[in-house]
């Protein structure tokens, strides 16, 4: 404090440069603050919780698992039982009778083979059900999604090439399909994301979505990789504690995740601390092109969460040392008019 006493006392004008750097120091901070709320609502990937329950009392946790690890239709039926069980326990209730007390998505990466009037080819897609959709909204250009509870589940939503490689356009909703002997329709068409983040993340070549149960069978279960729920989160860690709790798998074959959680300050705080290792994973975890899309945005996001506390206190700090420093003088003055 004497230093910094000696410091000010020879600078002519240090109140006025004391102060207008805390203002500096400040407005760098609500930048920074701007900034990551800007990144934490960019992807509607990661904001369903807020779309689904505006006060805050949902989470959205996903749950990443590996392939090998075989999780099945049966296995996530079984972790539903789990979660209503526990939901129970703690007597959390849906709003009415007509609500749900939340709402899921699952999904895997696979391949189909589509003919369609134009050529036959085999097309990379994500296999989703539940309410995929309302976790990954994604832009329609015709039709409309499709849904888990549908009766059929028989309509596919095509990207912009496939149709055109399929039909020859994109004006294609209702149009059939044929996979193998069963004729399928285009329930939609959407607009792929081109941008080179995404196909980084997801790849450029023609992916679409198809219904889980299309390709899952007694015979030849189809693996899910990835489920999400968006669930009550009355307390701090409530959900995630929960899927600690109720996730059966071996450990080192899944990874949960909350979504909720992942641009506060203190898990971009994380983030950074541990940057020189993210890209070391000692599991074979494949994400999904939503998560790959997130982490990304972590790692853009930490380095401002960091200069957003650092300003802020480094602003905290020299406006209350001025403050202390200037009342240090007025005692010092007083004391001396006294005597």
């Amino acid at each position: 404090m004497e230093k910094l006493k000696t410091l000010l006392s020879k600078i002519k004008y240090y109140r006025v440069i004391m102060v207008s750097l805390s203002v500096i120091l400040l407005v760098i901070g609500i930048i920074m603050k701007i900034i990551i709320s800007v990144g934490a609502g960019k992807y509607s990937d990661q904001t369903v919780s807020k779309r689904w329950d505006k006060e805050g009392n949902y989470s959205h946790v996903s749950i990443f698992i590996k392939d090998t690890a075989h999780f099945s239709m049966t296995d996530l039926d079984g972790l539903k039982y789990n979660l209503d069980g526990k939901l129970d326990y703690n007597s959390i209730e849906a709003e009415n009778e007509d609500a749900r007390r939340y709402i899921e998505s699952h999904a895997s990466k696979s391949s189909i083979f589509l003919e369609g009037p134009s050529r036959s080819m085999n097309i990379d897609c994500l296999a989703v059900g539940g309410d995929f959709f309302v976790f990954h909204p994604v832009k329609m250009i015709n039709g409309s999604y499709f849904d888990g509870n549908d009766l059929m589940q028989d309509g596919v939503i095509l990207d912009e090439e496939s149709a055109w490689q399929l039909f020859g356009s994109n004006d294609v909703v209702g149009q059939p399909l044929y996979y193998g002997d069963r004729v399928l329709f285009v329930k939609g068409v959407y607009e792929k994301n081109e941008s080179k983040l995404f196909n980084y993340a997801r790849g450029d070549k023609p992916e679409i979505f198809v219904p889980f149960d299309l390709l899952n069978s007694e015979m030849d279960p189809l693996d899910i990789t990835c489920v999400e729920f968006c669930m009550p989160n009355p307390v701090e860690n409530f959900a995630t504690g929960i899927m600690d709790e109720i996730v059966s798998l071996d450990s080192g074959t899944f990874e949960i995740v909350d979504n909720s959680k992942r641009y506060t300050v203190e898990n971009l705080w994380v983030v950074y601390k541990n940057k020189k290792y993210r890209s070391m994973q000692n599991h074979d975890i494949i994400y999904p092109y939503w998560e790959k899309i997130a982490r990304y945005e972590e790692d853009q996001l930490a380095p401002k969460a960091v200069v957003m506390v650092a300003s802020f206190a480094s602003s905290g700090t020299i406006f209350v040392a001025l403050i202390l420093y200037e009342i240090s003088k007025l005692t010092k003055l007083k004391s001396k008019n006294d005597d």
